[in-house]
């Protein structure tokens, strides 16, 4: 009996405290996990897109690929897709001569029949169904977890490479008149693409800001030559850090 009576509970009054020492560390704990959590898929995203265009350039002047491309969906803020969508694609040979030889080597964002089929209809951004990609990263659909991330445009765009750096082209956004000079390590490039995230697109128009206070961190830079090399960088809050 006397044992019985050495038992005892908690009092309310004991509850009360630990619930609110819990409810003071994960007050103080969650923001943290929060950016950490955001600032992973942002970069998981630029090493995927990172990875895209260096694929498709190896791809190319390995001989795999005869001409590739990367082309940038871009963020809308519609319900249906929130996040910019990457797809690349690419054709052989006998499509690259036949092309070629009709002036048609002009890397086009759309056109049906363009490039080789290489996989399973899937749904671009409008919904209509397609089957000449070679890859497609949507972030949305991410393995790591549902993302959405924006890029530094609106007009969907896309960039092509040749062997040995031939026939290479940006069109729309990403063309050289079109893709303002970006200061990145002391010299100006227009072959960049800067990704941010949703939430700082829409306080700019849908687009990311590619400098100044209003690129909010985390925000990268992925950076092309007509060759394919590819650079990342991480914005600090002023400039652009080599990762």
């Amino acid at each position: 009996m006397q044992q019985d009576q050495d038992i005892k509970g908690f009092t309310i009054l004991e509850l009360l405290v630990v619930i609110a020492i819990v409810a003071i560390i994960s007050g103080v704990a969650y923001p943290s996990f929060s950016k950490w959590s955001t600032e992973r898929k942002v970069r998981a995203a630029t090493e995927k897109v990172a990875s895209m265009i260096s694929n498709i350039a190896t791809q190319t002047q390995r001989g795999n690929l005869a001409y590739s491309q990367l082309m940038v969906q871009t963020f809308t803020g519609s319900k249906n897709q929130e996040s910019s969508i990457f797809v690349s694609k690419g054709m052989g040979d006998k499509n690259f001569k036949q092309k070629l030889q009709n002036g048609q080597i002009n890397c086009p964002v759309s056109s049906s029949g363009y490039w080789d089929d290489f996989g399973k209809p899937r749904k671009n951004i409008e919904g209509t169904k397609f089957s000449e990609y070679y890859e497609i990263f949507n972030p949305e659909e991410n393995v790591i977890g549902e993302s959405k991330i924006a890029v530094h445009f609106l007009l969907t765009s896309a960039i092509c490479f040749g062997k040995g750096g031939n026939y290479y082209k940006a069109t729309n956004a990403l063309s050289k008149g079109s893709n303002i000079n970006i200061i990145v390590e002391g010299s100006a490039t227009p072959n960049y693409i800067v990704i941010c995230t949703y939430e700082n697109a829409k306080k700019n128009g849908n687009k990311c800001p590619t400098k100044g206070k209003a690129l909010e961190k985390p925000a990268y830079l992925v950076k092309w030559s007509r060759f394919g090399n590819v650079s990342k960088f991480k914005w600090n809050g002023s400039d652009w850090n080599r990762q």
